[in-house]
Parts: C-alpha cells; structure tokens; sequence
C-alpha cells in the first residue's frame, strides 16, 4: 500500500521534549522528539506508557520535523519531597541515603530541586510517513482524540488542533512536505532548518521509543535541511 505523509502544526505558550530526563533533571530539544511525537499520537489513540503498541508505532512510521519559529529555552526550578530512588537503588531521606524504603522512612522525607526546562513560543511542522491504512486511522485519531493531546508534558497544551487536514497535504516523501508545505504567518523568515529521518544521515537522534522499565531509547539516523517554503496564501 502506498505511503501517505500526514502533516501536523505543533504550536503552543509551551512545549518541552526531552532526551535525557531521567531523575530530577528534565532537559528539552530545541525540537520535537521522534518519541514525544509518537507519544501524542499514543494519547490520540488511548494507549497508555508502556503499551507495546507504541514500540510497533514507532518502527512503523517515518519522521521529519521542521523548525518554523525557534523557541526560547528556559528553566524552571521545582522542589520535589519525598523518597526518592537513586540510580544506585537505594532512597534518599533527608539524613542521606538508605537501602531500603522501611529504612528511609524512619527518617523524614528528602526534599530535592528538580530543574525543567522548556521551550516558549515555539512552532514547528512534523511530517509522519505511514503506510495508508495506518495513516488513515491516525488522522482519525488525531480528529478526535481519546484523550487531551499536550505537547511534551501534560502543562503544555497545543493552541489549535494539531492535524494540518487539507486536501493540498499530499506530498511525495517528508522531504518534499518539509520543503513545500507553506511556512505559516509568524514563522521566521528566511530559511528554515527541518531535521528527517533518513537511514543513510550522518546525525543520530536517541528518540527512537522502545518499550523497557529503565525507559532507555534507541538511536536512529537523520539528516539535516536548510529549506525555503513558500509563504502561506489565505483562500
């Protein structure tokens, strides 16, 4: 069956898409993430973290992501309490560190900073590439999505729908839907930088989602585009 590219607008007050938030600290890309995307789409389908279905997903489609306003990073400090696990396996307490959580809670509650950063005023285009039954029940669920869709973390809610649903979204590959689909109003002028995913790129990317407990993902190549889209004609 032939391949359909399906084009999404994430735009929003906030996004974050993180690559190594593990522990307390929770970083973003200046980007989407090839998980945080299929992530979303998981929320629009109703899988819960940890369905396999999301692994099949990710193996099953393409990715491209290209960069129409750049955001502005920045890092919000939160205080998290309680008794934490270490990356050693024991739990923090506010005297130390014990072996086990009995032993921890004979101490009070540690109290740690957790950094969280995010990206402000961002807009971005994704193009996914899925085969046709795939991508039709995709836009399906993007349409009407089982549960509320955010972008990144559940404070980050999209401003808009996010399934771009035209009958001129009909591209050749996520190259061509990157370098054609027109740039929105408030993008930046100028080129755009756009990221796809290609076998034979020189760049890895470790977004690509695999189902684990220690929430490991695997790498994936891309390359890397400067593009010119045309500028968006209102009807």
């Amino acid at each position: 069956m032939a391949e359909e590219i399906l084009i999404l607008w994430l735009e929003g007050p906030m996004q974050s898409w993180g690559t190594r938030s593990r522990w307390d600290v929770r970083d973003t890309r200046p980007e989407p993430t090839k998980s945080g995307v299929v992530g979303l789409i998981g929320c629009a389908l109703g899988l819960e973290r940890g369905n396999q279905r999301l692994e099949s997903l990710d193996r099953s489609i393409r990715f491209g992501v290209r960069i129409d306003r750049p955001g502005i990073i920045s890092t919000d400090y939160h205080t998290v309490t309680g008794y934490h696990r270490t990356a050693a396996g024991g739990f923090k307490h506010s005297g130390g560190v014990a072996k086990t959580l009995q032993s921890a809670r004979t101490h009070g509650p540690a109290t740690i900073v957790s950094p969280r950063s995010y990206l402000h005023d961002a807009a971005f285009l994704v193009a996914i590439a899925a085969e046709g039954e795939l991508a039709a029940h995709l836009k399906q669920a993007l349409r009407a999505p089982r549960w509320p869709l955010f972008l990144g973390r559940k404070s980050c809610p999209p401003i808009r729908p996010i399934l771009e649903d035209c009958a001129e979204c009909a591209y050749a590959s996520i190259a061509d839907a990157v370098k054609s689909h027109p740039r929105h109003p408030k993008s930046a002028e100028g080129l755009l930088e756009a990221y796809i995913e290609d076998e034979t790129g020189n760049l890895e990317r470790q977004d690509a989602l695999r189902i684990n407990r220690l929430r490991f993902y695997d790498f994936r190549n891309c390359r890397h585009l400067e593009v010119d889209p045309p500028c968006f004609s209102p009807a």
